[in-house]
């Protein structure tokens, strides 16, 4: 077989990534999914500071150590015709960057992600639990979330509005792959 086509899915936490990937692979029986949440990925000890994010976010994404997903990665590549990948990064991490094809950027208002984690992650906590994430989200994750998807949607081969219903989505996906 040729090479296999590599895609990207990217945003930030609640944008949509695996509904959409999970959906395309629906759609294209012959790929296989690799998801970044299916790791316990760390960052390296030499992580810069959070100062340090904001202002360079690009460099971040490299002190994630992504071994274990490239090796999964290598066991797909050139296998199946067609790789999607739920990658926060987009083309950004070193490692993964040359077998990229396309890259697509979920873009998806933070309003709607941060309602989206509510509900995912919050709905047996105590309300005094969800008032700290809702502190903690507006004095540090959402200004990290900003300067993420400045960084990585600039990249991107295509910037999906996240508002938009998941069949258009995956229309708009298909025709980037195809």
């Amino acid at each position: 077989m040729d090479k296999s086509q590599v895609i990207i899915i990217s945003g930030v936490t609640a944008s949509g990534k695996t509904t959409l990937i999970n959906e395309l692979h629906k759609e294209i029986p012959s790929s296989t999914i690799i998801s970044f949440d299916d790791y316990s990925i760390d960052k390296l000890d030499t992580a810069p500071q959070l100062g340090d994010i904001l202002d360079n976010p690009e460099l971040y994404v490299n002190q994630y150590d992504i071994s274990l997903l490239m090796a999964d990665f290598f066991a797909s590549y050139n296998k199946v015709p067609v790789i999607l990948i739920d990658f926060p990064f987009g083309y950004q991490h070193d490692m993964l960057r040359p077998y990229i094809n396309k890259v697509v950027y979920i873009k998806t208002p933070l309003d709607i992600t941060f309602a989206r984690q509510l509900v995912r992650d919050y709905q047996k906590r105590t309300s005094e639990e969800i008032i700290q994430w809702s502190k903690d989200y507006l004095n540090f994750a959402r200004p990290i979330f900003k300067a993420h998807e400045r960084s990585i949607s600039s990249t991107a081969d295509l910037l999906l509005d996240g508002e938009l219903p998941l069949d258009q989505q995956i229309f708009k996906v298909k025709q980037l792959i195809y």
